[in-house]
């Protein structure tokens, strides 16, 4: 994976993440909805799994 890369959270995630930054295991995230309270926030790279439309 790398950074602007589109990912979910597991593999039966149902939202879009894009990642912000790479930091060793770790990646930065942000969903790409809009949606209030929305915000960039830090998940293992185990832990996401590349979208597919």
């Amino acid at each position: 994976m790398e950074v602007r890369d589109l990912v979910r959270i597991g593999t039966n995630g149902v939202s879009q993440f894009k990642i912000l930054e790479i930091d060793g295991t770790t990646a930065r995230i942000e969903p790409t909805l809009d949606a209030p309270g929305a915000y960039p926030f830090s998940m293992r790279l185990l832990d996401l799994t590349p979208w597919t439309g």
